[in-house]
């Protein structure tokens, strides 16, 4: 039995350019950041076109929008999925389109040497070669439209560095971030442009709650001591989306609360070098640190 599909919090805005147009978002019932999307999209006056392959959710998002939502039921890794979606986007040429899907399973984390063949096709199929495929889907209705437009595809700023034990998920997230810019520029003259947005540690259905001391350390780690909203996320995809966004293309923005700026040698907490040798500025830096911020907490281990 499914169960209720929720809603995320979502910004009180209205995001101009929008209103009266259709957009497509692929992946948007899954109650996170696709959802999030979806409902600000709702609000800002868009009709919207969802891709997604969970009927039951996506008959209870369309319950929660039925003035504005057209679901697409479908496998967007499949001939089918992408034939179908073509299809329904054939009469309401969209301006904007959004790649949620996408992510790594338990089992498919691990060593580089255990990578097998399977788990590499599957990182591409659902994290690089759907969204080329509905990218070219999408472009091609609006170039034959002549309609400017805007695409937005969803990464992880963890993609932009290595990422040990995820050898294949972070090689299909870049690879999409490489495609993203290369569309920007072929695209371009189209009148469509093209960035991505890759968010850091989030609040979503998908998300592992964390424990007490998880919190502990996310604070510390994140410069914004907190993490991230499906709500937060959508707000940066709809910026991009509207005209707003009108002359940004090629870019890929990390809405991650400051986390990627680290670098790896930095403490947790106060950003103390951890190799800094003199341990009378590591003591004046830390009473800094505490005299600014009024923390006298101890770096969690």
């Amino acid at each position: 039995m499914t169960s209720r599909m929720p809603v995320p919090e979502i910004p009180d805005h209205c995001y101009p350019g929008l209103a009266g147009k259709t957009a497509v978002v692929v992946g948007g019932a899954g109650g996170g950041v696709g959802t999030a999307c979806v409902a600000l999209l709702a609000r800002s006056g868009a009709c919207v076109v969802v891709a997604d392959h969970d009927s039951a959710r996506m008959e209870q998002l369309a319950a929660r929008f039925p003035e504005v939502v057209t679901t697409v039921l479908a496998d967007v890794t499949t001939d089918a999925g992408i034939a179908a979606l073509d299809q329904v986007i054939a009469g309401p040429s969209p301006c904007a389109l959004v790649n949620i899907v996408g992510g790594v399973t338990p089992w498919e984390i691990g060593h580089f040497l255990d990578l097998t063949p399977a788990h590499w096709r599957r990182s591409l199929e659902v994290n690089l070669t759907y969204a080329m495929r509905t990218c070219q889907v999408v472009a091609r209705r609006m170039s034959a439209a002549r309609r400017r437009g805007s695409i937005v595809n969803l990464s992880v700023a963890d993609a932009r560095h290595a990422m040990p034990w995820f050898s294949g998920y972070g090689a299909a997230r870049s690879g999409l971030e490489a495609l993203t810019r290369t569309m920007a520029v072929e695209l371009g003259p189209l009148g469509i442009r093209a960035n991505t947005v890759a968010w850091g540690l989030i609040n979503s259905p998908r998300a592992h709650p964390g424990t007490a001391s998880a919190a502990r350390r996310e604070r510390a780690l994140i410069p914004l001591g907190r993490r991230g909203s499906a709500g937060e996320i959508a707000a940066t995809v709809l910026f991009l989306l509207s005209d707003l966004g009108s002359y940004i293309t090629g870019q890929c923005i990390a809405v991650d609360g400051g986390l990627s700026l680290r670098s790896s040698h930095y403490g947790p907490h106060d950003n103390i070098p951890e190799f800094l040798e003199s341990e009378g500025a590591r003591a004046r830096l830390r009473s800094t640190f505490e005299r600014l911020t009024g923390d006298r907490t101890e770096d969690p281990g």
